[in-house]
């Protein structure tokens, strides 16, 4: 059934959080940006150039082919401190089937639909995409294979404004359940980027990022990218330690 909250937002059978759920996840984002001159130093911190943080070398390095996988997208995720098997590299880089099948699910997602604004049949390609790039980094010889971090990441570098990361301490920090899935997360994290106060915190957050060096940060990722990031970054207390 479709949510009569959200008609023709979410696809059917989608798993709906709650409005106390909702509410929770705002509350935790709104206190994550309060202090926006802390959030900025955060911000700086992760994006400058000359620290060790991935900032927006995850999204930047090249080639970044919005209708394939390549070397460069799986790099590009072991700078967020994922660890690939080479027969999970081999997997999605050489096997035929596995190959054209996540070439056909990024065909169907829009490269710059945002999550704020995408309708249940964007989400829904985006979810078949999510799935197969899951089951081709999984292992076949394992009982249990659910790489969902990697799966998740690779897929955000692809679809930066429409996709979240899904690293598990924002998860934590927005009152995610555990075991829940990328459905879930996502409906959670479109309704912290339609929140006009958490995005209106968030562009203050940006003006006022700087390296610890004192340096103005520009950031160039999407709203949706920076708004993980300083979630990430509070979750950890970035620079406080």
């Amino acid at each position: 059934m479709t949510d009569e909250r959200f008609p023709g937002e979410v696809p059917d059978g989608w798993p709906i959080p709650s409005e106390d759920a909702l509410a929770a996840a705002r509350a935790a984002a709104l206190e994550a940006l309060e202090d926006t001159e802390r959030a900025g130093r955060r911000l700086g911190r992760y994006y400058d150039p000359t620290g060790n943080f991935a900032g927006a070398t995850y999204r930047t390095v090249a080639p970044n082919d919005p209708g394939q996988i390549t070397a460069a997208d799986l790099f590009a995720v072991t700078l967020l401190s994922v660890r690939l098997r080479p027969a999970a590299v081999r997997r999605v880089l050489n096997d035929e089937r596995h190959r054209e099948t996540v070439q056909r699910r990024l065909a169907a997602v829009p490269v710059n639909v945002d999550l704020a604004e995408a309708n249940a049949a964007t989400l829904g390609d985006a979810s078949d995409l999510y799935e197969d790039v899951k089951r081709a980094l999984a292992s076949p010889r394992a009982a249990k294979s659910d790489p969902w971090v990697t799966a998740s990441k690779l897929c955000a570098r692809k679809r930066p404004h429409l996709l979240p990361v899904r690293d598990s301490k924002v998860r934590k920090l927005l009152g995610i359940p555990p075991g829940s899935d990328h459905r879930y997360d996502w409906l959670v994290h479109r309704e912290l980027v339609r929140t006009s106060e958490i995005l209106s915190l968030l562009d203050e957050a940006k003006a006022n990022a700087s390296t610890p060096a004192g340096v103005q940060i520009d950031i160039p990722d999407s709203s949706l990218r920076v708004l993980d990031v300083a979630l990430w970054a509070h979750a950890i207390n970035l620079g406080e330690r």
